[in-house]
Parts: structure tokens; C-alpha cells; sequence
């Protein structure tokens, strides 16, 4: 079965201007792997794919046709890759946000940064090595879309340089403005999201209605 994965990945790294050792720090691909898509000796598979697009902040969506699978970027107006930024390790103080300004239809823009000013900052949490990490606090009591491992109070910070992979936890943005806290999982065009890892998933959504999602990386308990 024939598909497109190679020629894609290939063109999406030289548009994004990373080296090859940068795109594997930023996604956790190997290097080694990159080498030996571009010298033919193996494809990339769907979930390195989606590292791929995480950092090229879009979305893909993987078809069948005639001759096999393609990918192909999902349609979003825009012309372009926008660069990220790469990781730097530095310290730095996570702003918080509450979970009621993220549900905001304007606390996202739409290539996932923050549009608005943070409630305070947090101080002695580890380190995070991403410069565009941020954090939100679970101001409600009772929300269907939040992960029952969370609870009021409860910090979540996230990263959305972080390569996000099956059973992650992630806070997804989806297209009609909703925000979901979820252990995530990946089939073919399909997100699927759980309130367990290994659990049955109880929300389920077509990658097109998902703007982004960013992995927690840290919880601090109420």
C-alpha cells in the first residue's frame, strides 16, 4: 500500500526551517528516523505525522485513496507554515488563567497562544522547558469536559511544545469554542478522549473539529 507520509514529513520539516536534530528535540521523533525518511529507507508512520503538524501548530487529516493512504493539511485560510519556536532551557514563572477565561471565545487565538492577561503566577513549580507554557485553574465545580482526576482548585499546566501521544493528557480547544481536559487518544482522522487512561471513551470528535491540544505536563493539587 502506497501512501504520501514520506514526501510530506520531508516538505513539512524544510518549510518549518528546523534542523533535523531541532524537529527531533521539539517532537521527540528520533533523529536517526528523519535520516532514514530522507534517504528512503523507511516511512514515517500516522503518529510521527501528527508530532509533525503539532508543531507546525495545524492539523492533518489522513485519507484513504486508489493507491493507498495520503495526508494532507487540513484547511484552515492559511497559506503558510508559521515556524515555532524552538525549546530553550530556561526558567521561568508559569501565568495562570482560570478555566472560565479559557472557555472565552477570545482566550485562544486561533494558532493556540493567549490572547488575554493571567489571573497571577505560580511560583515552585519544577521546571518547564518551554517558553510558551501556561497553566489554567478548574474554577468550576461540576463540567462534563473535565477529567474527574482534576478537580476546583486544581492547577493543570501545559505545554504545548510537548509531543502529545496515545493515553496523554491533554486540553483540547475544539472549533466551536469548547475546552476538554482528557486523556487522548489517536485513530485514523478520529480523536478520541477518556477519563482514564486505558478507559472507554466517552467523547469522541473528527480531528477537523479540534482547533489544537496541549499536553499537561504538571497537575498541582487543590
Amino acid at each position: 500500500m502506497e501512501n504520501n507520509f514520506r514526501d510530506f514529513a520531508i516538505n513539512t520539516i524544510d518549510e518549518l526551517g528546523l534542523s533535523d536534530y531541532e524537529v527531533a528535540k521539539l517532537t521527540g521523533i528520533k533523529s536517526s528516523s528523519i535520516s532514514r525518511w530522507r534517504t528512503g529507507k523507511t516511512t514515517p508512520r500516522k503518529n510521527s505525522l501528527r508530532h509533525l503538524a503539532q508543531l507546525a501548530g495545524r492539523q492533518i487529516k489522513i485519507s484513504k485513496t486508489d493507491s493507498g493512504l495520503s495526508v494532507d493539511w487540513v484547511a484552515e485560510g492559511q497559506d503558510t507554515l508559521v515556524p515555532y519556536i524552538p525549546l530553550q532551557n530556561i526558567r521561568q514563572t508559569v501565568k495562570v488563567y482560570t478555566w472560565t477565561q479559557a472557555g472565552s471565545k477570545d482566550f485562544f487565538r486561533r494558532n493556540g497562544s493567549i490572547s488575554q492577561k493571567p489571573v497571577h503566577a505560580l511560583k515552585g513549580i519544577p521546571d518547564i522547558e518551554d517558553p510558551l507554557a501556561y497553566s489554567i485553574i478548574i474554577d468550576e465545580e461540576r463540567n462534563a469536559l473535565i477529567d474527574p482526576y482534576t478537580r476546583y482548585g486544581d492547577v493543570m499546566i501545559m505545554s504545548p511544545a510537548a509531543s502529545v501521544k496515545n493515553g496523554d493528557h491533554v486540553v483540547a480547544r475544539l472549533v466551536d469554542g469548547r475546552v476538554i481536559s482528557r486523556k487522548i487518544q489517536f485513530s485514523d482522522d478520529n480523536l478520541f478522549f477518556t477519563r482514564h487512561a486505558g478507559g472507554a471513551a466517552d467523547f469522541s470528535v473528527k480531528a477537523q473539529a479540534v482547533s489544537f491540544y496541549h499536553k499537561v505536563v504538571y497537575i498541582r493539587k487543590r
